[in-house]
């Protein structure tokens, strides 16, 4: 067999991402849904995402900005594409239906009974296309007394109890800095979506998927609500502790703060051979017992790291194997070389207002990985070609988007 000689004779074929093919017409905002359909978009699938006419995603204005970028919108809505709808008129409604028709995965973030009211409930979208998957995030689920109050992320880390375990004190509880819910909503989402697809593969039939703020608050709490039925006693916030291991929690160096977690008796023998405190292997010789005197022992913990730096300390607990981790800010975690080596941040163009880092989805597929698509989108900045390849001529076009 000969060989090529030239370089256009060698055909390179890249695999396809898993979702390759499938359409989804995205009609969320703010982080849950956007972000579902942000795991489904890495994965391969094509996104429409389906704006207001006035201003779009809410996202797009949650500062801060780089030009007209927001920091909330960028990151979740990279490799989608936009077209702006007024869906409370029919034109923009039926506009969806006829979309739907296309498309493998409808997804909607509205408020309880909101989807009905504009004819776009899983009745009429799976009218327009049967076997359809249609997902549905809501803030409290689709049923019970709270099924139509509106819902946030920091709201739900109250109601489901996530809050009272956050902080330093009862008095003062604080709601976790990230959209520890809206994400995990998201990401139940993307899962029972993904389910559902193989369900649809071996039946022919789709079906309804759904995930809650309040079902993935409560989920996180599993822990906390068993420590309420066992112990007798309500959880209290515990810091960056952990009320079931002792040491575990963040301790102050001479530059900075080390995050230490000690959960068994094999890991404090080390901790105490590396800080030089081997009688406390024999003060503290059980984790129950450590758990009881927690506030003596992390005192004196802290007298012996406040001596030295963070990197100081890090290389010795690294040297003997014990559990910890810097704990670092923003800029030091675009710089960290381990995040660097998983290349796990990923530039993405923002045109004439130059670049935005975003991070991959966390998630490695030896044959098909995923991959972060492509730049966010501008407000309806793929109307025409949208519409067009769902069917739509010319007049049709331009009477819509007039």
């Amino acid at each position: 067999m000969a060989l090529p000689t030239r370089a256009c004779d060698i055909v390179v074929s890249l695999p396809q991402p898993p979702l390759h093919g499938l359409r989804v017409l995205d009609l969320t905002t703010v982080v849950a849904g956007p972000f579902s359909t942000m795991i489904l978009a890495d994965l391969g699938a094509e996104i429409i995402k389906v704006e207001r006419i006035d201003g779009g995603d809410d996202a797009r204005s949650m500062g801060p900005h780089l030009g007209p970028w927001g920091a909330y919108f960028v990151p979740l809505n990279r490799g989608k594409r936009s077209i702006a709808l007024d869906i409370t008129q029919p034109a923009g409604r039926d506009a969806v239906l006829r979309l739907a028709r296309t498309c493998d995965i409808f997804v909607e973030n509205f408020r309880g009974g909101k989807a009905a009211e504009l004819s776009l409930d899983e009745t009429h979208i799976r009218a327009a296309r049967p076997d359809i998957i249609y997902a549905s995030l809501t803030a409290f689920g689709s049923s019970g007394p709270d099924s139509r109050k509106p819902g946030y992320d920091a709201l739900v880390q109250g109601r489901s109890g996530i809050m009272s375990v956050t902080g330093t004190d009862a008095e003062h509880t604080v709601r976790a800095g990230v959209s520890i819910v809206d994400m995990g909503a998201g990401m139940w989402l993307a899962m029972g979506v993904l389910a559902a697809l193989l369900e649809r593969q071996r039946t022919g039939r789709g079906q309804r998927v759904e995930a809650s703020l309040l079902e993935t608050g409560v989920m996180l709490m599993a822990y906390h609500l068993l420590y309420r039925e066992f112990s007798g006693h309500n959880p209290t916030p515990q810091g960056s502790g952990h009320s079931a291991f002792a040491p575990y929690g963040a301790f102050s160096t001479t530059d900075g703060q080390i995050m230490i977690g000690i959960s068994n008796d094999r890991l404090f023998q080390r901790l105490c051979t590396a800080i030089g405190q081997s009688t406390w292997m024999h003060n503290y010789p059980t984790n129950n017992l450590r758990v009881q005197y927690r506030p003596q022992l992390d005192a004196a913990i802290q007298t012996v790291l406040i001596q030295h730096t963070t990197a100081h300390w890090s290389a010795i607990f690294d040297q003997h194997d014990v559990p910890s981790s810097a704990i670092q800010n923003a800029e030091e975690v675009l710089e960290d070389p381990q995040v660097a080596a998983l290349g796990l941040l990923h530039k993405v163009s923002l045109g004439a207002d130059g670049q935005a880092t975003v991070p991959q989805i966390p998630l490695h597929l030896a044959l098909t990985p995923p991959a972060v698509p492509g730049p966010p989108p501008a407000l309806n900045q793929h109307a025409h070609e949208i519409l067009t390849e769902a069917g739509f001529n010319q007049a049709e076009i331009e009477a819509l988007l007039s």
